[in-house]
């Protein structure tokens, strides 16, 4: 027994005695290079092997000292630990940092709410003021227009002039108007409108026509006493035409007293009714060009022959309503007898008056079935007081009178507007040629074409006397409009026929116009149109004997090719409204 555990124990003693030699021998420099190695023994003799063997088993593996694999091992070990020192420590320093600026912004926060509650009566007050009772608009027209025929007549669109006869192709781009359109509601009871126009700029022109020379001791001098509008091509003159700047006047500042009949005489009826005061639409012009819709491409019948669509003066107005559907509405005022452009001369004043009536009621102003009566009786701006105390100046202070009696129907897709006008004095010479009249319109005269021709003075003259302070005029019109279905196409139309002067039995000035088109509706803001107008007169040519003399004889001028060349026009429309 004890030679069998000296036998045993003499092997393990070897074995150990191996591993600490192994231990404890140095390593080459070669060998430092080396990695772990997996160390096996053999039970019954006790010898260490390096590699695997018959009866072996695993004793475990061994990392040289110094090796590089414990050194990196070392090396990862120190420096995860020092990089999850470090993440901890800006980590930390991260959240106070955090809780810093938390607290900073929290005190901010308080402060800025103690300033905010400081100043909201204030900033309510003031966005009840402006904010919310303010509202800015525009306006913008512009047009490109082409005449196939030119020939002397009244403009198509407001500041649209063009060269007379003999000018056949004439074309031009225009911007005829726009707007700015301010509106201020400071309180229920009062509104303020103010709207500037910028449109084409007009200026007297500057041909001198009357000289006067004075002789002097030392100096002859000669002084232009008399000066005309602009002549344009052989035989057009403009007594107001665009020189190439847009010019500014005033187009609308009035003020409206809003609750007369809701605080003052209390009438239910008439609650949304109001006094206006300023500078404002008159009673027809701008209450027809919304009936029909179609203002940007043509004037109504009225503004077309010689009313403005603007006066300043006084007026009231509004709907009479019950359980809120129209039944009535109605505008009148006392005004200047200048238009909104003119400078006032007279001491008399002009009346105006609209009455439209819905019998079956409407849900909205320019609703259903309505008959609407109008009616304008002043003086010409040219009768000062001066000249309004000669007797007999009928020729300057002769009154002047519109009416105009219309029925119309509007539904949800079309619309049709038939109308009757009636005036006395209401057209003149200077209505006709506001698109394009003679150069003798102006003071200048016409150039004579040939032998025997004198020009256009003798038919300028004729236009005068028969456009005369007795002159009757007479007009029959027809507005509308239908919109196409599942288009956004609309197709309208306008045709007035006019009578200048019916007291003369043949006259050459009568004339028909008419405009025709269609519309595509690009959004609530923007919308084009292409259509073609044109001024017609349609009596057959004639010889025209002057009828205010002592009657037809051989001493009494006559007047060839008494009636007007036609205007023919092709124009595209467009209009930006916000």
């Amino acid at each position: 027994m004890r030679r069998t555990i000296r036998m045993v124990a003499l092997p393990m003693l070897g074995a150990a005695l191996t591993l600490g030699a192994v231990a404890i021998t140095p390593i080459p420099a070669r060998s430092a290079e080396a990695g772990a190695m997996t160390l096996y023994t053999d039970p019954a003799s006790g010898q260490v092997y390096t590699k695997r063997c018959k009866h072996c088993v695993k004793l475990g593996e061994y990392i040289p000292a110094g090796s590089t694999e414990e050194i990196e091992q070392k090396v990862e070990r120190r420096v995860t630990q020092q990089t999850q020192q470090q993440l901890d420590q800006e980590r930390a320093a991260m959240q106070a940092d955090e809780a810093a600026k938390q607290a900073q912004q929290q005190q901010w926060n308080a402060e800025m709410a103690k300033q905010v509650s400081a100043i909201q009566p204030f900033a309510q007050e003031f966005g009840d003021r402006w904010f919310k009772k303010i509202s800015i608009g525009t306006l913008v027209y512009a047009d490109y227009r082409y005449y196939s025929h030119t020939g002397f007549g009244p403009q198509f669109l407001t500041q649209q002039v063009w060269p007379g006869p003999g000018n056949n192709s004439f074309n031009s781009f225009d911007i005829t108007r726009t707007y700015l359109d301010f509106k201020f509601t400071p309180t229920d009871d009062v509104s303020l409108r103010v709207t500037p126009n910028m449109y084409l700029q007009i200026n007297t022109g500057t041909t001198c026509t009357t000289t006067s020379t004075s002789t002097k001791p030392i100096t002859t001098k000669t002084t232009c006493v008399a000066s005309s509008g602009d002549k344009s091509g052989l035989n057009t003159g403009f007594g107001q035409t665009a020189d190439g700047d847009l010019g500014f006047r005033l187009k609308y500042a009035y003020i409206d007293y809003n609750t007369l009949f809701q605080k003052v005489l209390k009438v239910d009826a008439m609650r949304d009714d109001k006094i206006t005061f300023g500078q404002q639409p008159n009673p027809l012009v701008d209450w027809e060009e919304n009936l029909w819709g179609f203002r940007y491409t043509a004037l109504t019948p009225w503004n077309y022959a010689s009313l403005a669509s603007s006066q300043v003066g006084v007026s009231m107005k509004g709907p009479i309503k019950v359980n809120e559907i129209q039944y009535a509405d109605y505008d009148f005022g006392v005004y200047d007898n200048a238009s909104f452009h003119a400078i006032e001369q007279t001491s008399t004043k002009q009346v105006m008056g609209r009455v439209t009536i819905n019998p079956f009621g409407a849900h909205s102003r320019y609703d259903s079935f309505g008959l609407t009566g109008f009616y304008d009786y002043g003086y010409s701006n040219k009768c000062t007081p001066d000249d309004n105390s000669v007797v007999g100046n009928n020729s300057t202070c002769g009154h002047i009178a519109r009416a105009a009696a219309l029925a119309h129907y509007t539904a949800a897709t079309w619309g049709l507007i038939g109308e009757w006008d009636y005036g006395h004095n209401a057209f003149s010479s200077s209505n006709l040629f506001s698109g394009s009249g003679p150069s003798d319109a102006i003071g200048i005269t016409s150039p004579s074409p040939g032998p025997g021709d004198p020009g256009y003075g003798p038919w300028y003259k004729m236009v005068g006397n028969i456009l005369n302070t007795q002159a009757v005029q007479m007009g029959w019109d027809f507005l509308g409009h239908y919109d196409i279905p599942h288009t956004p196409f609309t197709a309208f139309g306008e045709w007035q026929q006019f009578l200048p002067n019916t007291r003369v039995g043949h006259d050459p000035l009568d004339f028909e116009r008419y405009d025709l088109g269609v519309q595509w509706l690009i959004n609530k803001y923007l919308r084009i149109a292409v259509d073609t107008q044109a001024i017609q007169y349609y009596q057959k040519q004639f010889t025209y004997a002057e009828p205010f003399g002592p009657g037809v004889d051989k001493k009494q001028t006559l007047v060839p090719d008494a009636v007007p060349r036609d205007t023919h026009a092709f124009m595209l429309h467009l209009e930006f409204r916000y």
